[in-house]
């Protein structure tokens, strides 16, 4: 770009050379250039491993790339290294929200506003943290001494209150200028890659206010001896579903899900309890997609394949037996799920099928989902993740495999590969995160 300052030329000077590929990659950063970032910082770490700006830098390229597991890791050795600083620690926390884990975020960013108590964006990442977790007023007071009024006015919404704090700026006007590690003299580039995180952030589907306000009541019957006998219209009042703010999907305590779709949405009937659209019920039924194209086969399969509810409506789901049903919020970045595990979606997003090979001629049927919006998978636990790197191929025994997400390429293991001869074997290469089936 015209007005920044151009990087140093590499020379054989190994710390001028460490200060080029870090420069370059805070730049191409900034411009989205994320491969091209992620080469020229790894670079840099080559040259000096311990160096925590090109560390930092690193953590957040991995995170837009979908690498969670690797943005993980990178963070939470910047916590053990510099415990004194707090932004790693926030990008730490933000990286365990995305990959749906809110206690241990919660601890993290507990410790950051304990230590900073005007950090912005620590308490607006807490308030997530608590709502994942079924918090709804430490949610609300998080968002609200974070500043963020419209995620505390999502909360109240959801909660049927209204907002009793003054307003203060929305979230997307936290300023997102600061600096992610302990120094302060990183590239400016680094802001790009806030937005990024800020964003995907935002995105984290909020597990339901209603499912926390609904957890917290149901504790506080249970530490109160009952009263007696409930008049019908009590018992109704105690157990009414209140569903989520529109386009939200919301899990129940009970273990249904609370779908208020906006733009229709795709569904198996077998999960369907109720349904309620205004205007009347419409309704087609899904066909798989291959290159773009519409194929004459039921997505889903036969017998239970997917229907496509038209138009505005609120939706009670619940799992089949030994299942759960999870909801998964995706924005740009692909997710590959299993079309037998597909349980319902956004009408907004896109799909196409495809199949990954198991091995003398066999394949199982996979869907490729891409956001934004939110998907359903009806899944047996535990569900497990594997972390595929480049360079290190991974093989796993294709029943056990659910999806995947990121740069991964399943290909069929020859038994004549195979330890001892196994069949069913498929190997993935690349780089990315492989879910698999713990049993």
């Amino acid at each position: 770009m015209a007005d920044r300052a151009s990087p140093p030329h590499p020379t054989r000077d190994p710390a001028e050379d460490f200060l080029f590929h870090l420069y370059r990659g805070g730049e191409l950063l900034q411009d989205g250039r994320l491969e091209e970032a992620r080469a020229e910082l790894e670079q840099a770490l080559v040259l000096s491993p311990a160096d925590a700006k090109a560390q930092d830098l690193v953590g957040v390229v991995y995170f837009r790339l979908g690498l969670y597991p690797r943005a993980i890791g990178v963070f939470e050795k910047l916590v053990h290294d510099h415990p004194e600083a707090h932004e790693p620690r926030v990008n730490f926390a933000l990286c365990l929200l995305k990959t749906g884990q809110p206690a241990r975020a919660r601890q993290e960013l507990e410790k950051v506003v304990s230590a900073h108590a005007g950090h912005k964006r620590a308490w607006g990442y807490l308030g997530l943290a608590h709502q994942a977790l079924g918090d709804a007023d430490r949610a609300l007071h998080a968002f609200t001494r974070g500043g963020h009024d419209a995620m505390a006015r999502r909360v109240m919404d959801a909660s049927g209150g209204t907002p009793t704090t003054e307003r203060r700026p929305s979230f997307h006007e936290i300023d997102r200028s600061a600096d992610l590690t302990p120094s302060s003299a990183l590239p400016q580039s680094l802001s790009a890659g806030w937005d990024a995180l800020l964003a995907a952030a935002e995105a984290t589907p909020a597990r339901a206010a209603q499912a926390a306000t609904n957890t917290t009541n149901t504790k506080a019957h249970s530490d109160t001896p009952p009263r007696g006998p409930l008049s019908p219209t009590d018992l109704g009042r105690r157990h009414t579903l209140t569903f989520p703010a529109e386009g939200k999907i919301a899990l129940h305590p009970g273990g249904v899900l609370l779908v208020a779709a906006t733009s229709g949405f795709a569904v198996r009937p077998s999960l369907v309890r109720s349904m309620a659209y205004a205007g009347g019920l419409k309704h087609k039924p899904m066909m798989r997609r291959m290159r773009g194209k519409s194929l004459e086969e039921p997505l889903g399969g036969e017998g239970d394949a997917l229907v496509e509810l038209e138009g505005r409506g609120d939706l009670v789901l619940a799992p089949p037996a030994d299942h759960e049903l999870v909801s998964i919020s995706l924005e740009e970045e692909p997710l590959y799920l299993r079309e037998d595990l597909l349980g319902g979606f956004e009408g907004a997003m896109s799909y196409e099928n495809g199949r990954m090979p198991a091995g003398e001629g066999e394949a199982v049927g996979m869907v490729q989902l891409r956001g934004p919006g939110t998907l359903v998978a009806r899944l047996r636990a535990p569900l497990l993740a594997l972390d595929v790197r480049e360079g290190k191929s991974s093989a796993l025994h294709a029943p056990s495999v659910l999806g995947w997400m990121g740069r991964v390429i399943p290909r069929a293991l020859p038994p004549s590969e195979a330890l001892g001869g196994a069949r069913s074997f498929v190997v993935f290469s690349g780089e990315g995160t492989v879910l698999l089936h713990g049993r």
